[in-house]
């Protein structure tokens, strides 16, 4: 008799493991669910202007570029917004053309230099809206000189 007692006990405590683990893989189940409807939610919010916004934290204008300052405004950020905040040499606030910032994408170090020693010391971009379009004033991209 106490043999059996001893054998319930044992499957008794083994349908209790089995129900906590059963609770527990539906728990998680339903916390990574409610984890990616908010991330959902979060990254198709509108900001403050009724944009949407991208997969990253910066705002979207209705062009679909993003837009702000560099990522250390916005976290830890892959790349940073395709319109990068700017202030204009007449002192309005906007926004440069990423690419503007970059230049040309070379595919040799040699054509890279080539280019280099084709600029100006100073070159203008301009500065635009968030739009990307409204152009609002320029921005003086200033290289050294090498001294």
């Amino acid at each position: 008799m106490m043999a059996y007692g001893i054998v319930r006990e044992a499957k008794d405590k083994m349908k209790i493991k089995k129900s906590l683990i059963a609770i527990l893989t539906i728990m998680a189940v339903v916390v990574s669910i409610s984890g990616a409807v908010y991330i959902d939610a979060a990254n198709s919010a509108q900001n403050e202007d009724g944009e949407k916004r991208s997969n990253t934290t910066y705002p979207v204008n209705q062009a679909g570029q993003t837009y702000g300052g560099n990522s250390g405004d916005y976290g830890k950020e892959p790349v940073g917004p395709d319109l990068v905040l700017a202030e204009a040499t007449n002192g309005a606030i906007g926004y440069v053309l990423e690419s503007d910032l970059q230049g040309p994408d070379h595919k040799t170090p040699e054509e890279a230099l080539q280019w280099q020693s084709q600029q100006k010391k100073d070159q203008s971009i301009p500065v635009y809206e968030k739009d990307g379009t409204t152009i609002i004033g320029e921005f003086i991209m200033s290289r050294s000189s090498g001294e």
